[in-house]
């Protein structure tokens, strides 16, 4: 099959049908509607390759995707998506006013980082506001990529809560299982360019697939199964 690009206008959905990159992309399909999907996957799986043919960084050598007409992106360095010096001015540059940005930001709790300085945020602190910029502009859907390397787990937290407040389709790539497991919706399990395994959040986790392919169970899922539970946190044990 020759490779052919899909743009579907107004409609939020991201879809690649046998998708072939060079030796990293090996007959890829998968289907994104709605919800936080998550590509979990050992280092050099192809996790990050996905997300770059989803927004047009690369090109593959067969197959068909098919995108919305805007996609928003957030990499893994956040710091990147910064070309302002203030938050304040970084929100300017799609908003009109200054009441309309603290109103952006307030209604996600960030009115605080108004007038900080872009490249003096926590890393924290900047991938929230780098997964802002990505959809203040009003796209259809948003990938973002190894969205907690660097974060304590108090700022891990907040950037699920807000992944999860988002009204449009997300596909993040991560080797973070807690996090992946707390926050999305739908997996894919990605190796050795392949998706070799889909489904439900918990029905993947409560599997024994992410351990074929050298993952460690998980601390929560240990947990859960010993009490009967599918957990998704341990936040669910305490309360």
């Amino acid at each position: 099959m020759a490779f052919k690009y899909v743009e579907v206008v107004s409609l939020a959905k991201i879809e690649l049908i046998d998708v072939w990159y060079k030796d990293i992309l090996k007959g890829i399909n998968l289907r994104v509607n709605e919800g936080v999907v998550a590509l979990v996957g050992p280092n050099g799986a192809g996790k990050t390759t996905i997300l770059k043919v989803m927004v047009k960084a690369l090109k593959p050598d067969r197959g068909s995707v098919v995108i919305p007409e805007k996609v928003g992106s957030s990499w893994q360095n956040p710091y990147y998506s910064f070309t302002k010096p203030t938050v304040l001015e970084e929100f300017l540059e799609y908003l009109g006013s200054v009441e309309e940005v603290e109103e952006f930001l307030g209604s996600y709790g960030l009115k605080h980082l108004l007038n900080r300085y872009t490249f003096k945020l926590s890393v924290g602190q900047a991938r929230l506001v780098s997964i802002l910029l990505a959809v203040v502009w009003g796209p259809e859907a948003l990938v973002i990529d190894e969205p907690t390397n660097g974060l304590s787990l108090r700022e891990r937290y907040a950037v699920s809560r807000l992944l999860r407040s988002i009204k449009i389709p997300v596909v993040m790539a991560s080797h973070d299982l807690d996090f992946i497991l707390m926050t999305s919706d739908y997996v894919y399990v990605v190796n050795d360019g392949h998706i070799v395994c889909e489904g439900n959040t918990l029905d993947v986790f409560y599997s024994d697939v992410l351990q074929h392919i050298g993952f460690p169970e998980p601390e929560v899922v240990r947990v859960g199964k010993e009490l009967g539970l599918r957990l998704r946190s341990v936040d669910e044990v305490k309360s």
